[in-house]
């Protein structure tokens, strides 16, 4: 594997620097409730596949517009169903 450029560093570098400063529009309290929830329901059932369960969540827990725009983000950090978002955004969201 060959060794990154300087250039090709910094701009790593930027976009990490970006990424741990971002505001999410889930917030951090409200993104822990959504994961131990999405845990709890694909324990009994498997992931179809769908955002099922966090488009219930978000329904039942957030007003419409602001659901429509965190599946939005969700889906950019790699969050095409429910254990997708499990397993992508977690750590996106550093929880811990």
């Amino acid at each position: 594997m060959a060794e990154l450029s300087k250039v090709e560093k910094k701009a790593l570098m930027k976009k990490w620097k970006a990424a741990q400063t971002r505001k999410y529009i889930l917030n951090k309290a409200n993104a822990k409730k959504l994961f131990r929830y999405l845990e709890t329901q694909l324990q009994d059932t498997p992931c179809d596949h769908t955002l099922r369960y966090t488009q219930q969540w978000l329904k039942d827990n957030l007003p419409k517009e602001k659901g429509d725009s965190i599946t939005a983000e969700m889906k950019e950090m790699g969050g095409y169903c429910d254990c997708e978002v499990l397993l992508n955004c977690y750590e996106t969201y550093d929880i811990v």
